[in-house]
């Protein structure tokens, strides 16, 4: 009688170790939380450094966690981030602007990321200013990035058979260009966080510059792939993430964060 007790006693907790700890593991196990693997630019600072920090970093892992994802950034220069988000290899990339022909690749957000101006710089001693070219007084050679999208004004002023464009891979690398008096104005891209003191500091020069022209502001955006699988998905989350974050005033407290830092040259990448 013992000895059979002993064994359903045994056989019993055996059964309660098995059965409903395999059950209670189940149960335990925690929803795994989406993830985001966005396509970040590299030489955008402080919109993005190519260490993978950045403001609009910050906005956009900002938005995901509210949402409940997990984001990873890939650092990568624009042009290759973006070709990468319009086939479909990378599910978003930022910042890009929305052109006719990009949006027939991408899908964009309802907000922007930032919204920038295109200003047209030169030298003090330059004597240029508006925005008409035929008022200039000769043919200028114009700094512009490779792969950057500007108004609509801005291409139409290279249309101009007096303007000849001046291509590099950085505003950095235009405003030096700028000073050692090799092109006769340059194209940055501003705005209440990324200054041109900034890239002038970034660039090493000391020189002081004139705005020529403004030709307003542009919108820029986390822009997702139409082609990746989960692109609907991520969108609508970072759309209320945004959204929330507007609300509670953290995008205007991380604006005035970045406002306040020092012009930090040792992140960004070198040229």
């Amino acid at each position: 009688m013992l000895a059979w007790r002993a064994w359903f006693v045994s056989w019993g907790w055996a059964c309660a170790m098995v059965v409903p700890t395999h059950g209670l593991a189940q149960a335990a196990l925690p929803e795994a939380r989406p993830r985001a693997v966005i396509g970040a630019e590299d030489d955008a600072a402080p919109w993005s450094y190519a260490d993978g920090s950045g403001y609009v970093n910050d906005v956009v892992r900002a938005a995901f966690e509210r949402s409940g994802w997990l984001v990873e950034f890939k650092v990568m220069p624009y042009a290759r981030c973006k070709a990468l988000a319009s086939s479909g290899k990378l599910l978003a990339c930022f910042s890009t602007s929305k052109t006719p022909a990009l949006q027939a690749q991408l899908l964009y957000p309802v907000h922007p990321v930032f919204s920038a101006s295109n200003l047209l710089v030169g030298r003090a001693d330059s004597g240029l200013s508006g925005c008409d070219p035929a008022r200039w007084p000769r043919p200028l050679r114009i700094g512009r990035v490779a792969g950057y999208e500007y108004r609509p004004a801005v291409d139409a002023l290279f249309s101009q058979p007096q303007i000849h464009a001046d291509d590099a891979q950085s505003e950095v690398n235009n405003l030096r260009k700028l000073q050692a008096r090799r092109i006769d104005a340059a194209l940055v891209t501003v705005d209440a966080v990324k200054r041109l003191d900034f890239i002038a500091a970034q660039a090493g020069v000391s020189g002081t510059f004139t705005t020529i022209c403004d030709f307003g502001s542009e919108h820029a955006y986390i822009a997702f792939s139409r082609r990746h699988p989960v692109s609907q998905r991520a969108r609508q989350a970072f759309e209320a993430g945004f959204e929330q974050l507007r609300k509670e005033g953290h995008i205007a407290k991380l604006q005035a964060l970045w406002r306040a830092k020092l012009l930090d040259r040792v992140k960004a990448k070198a040229h």
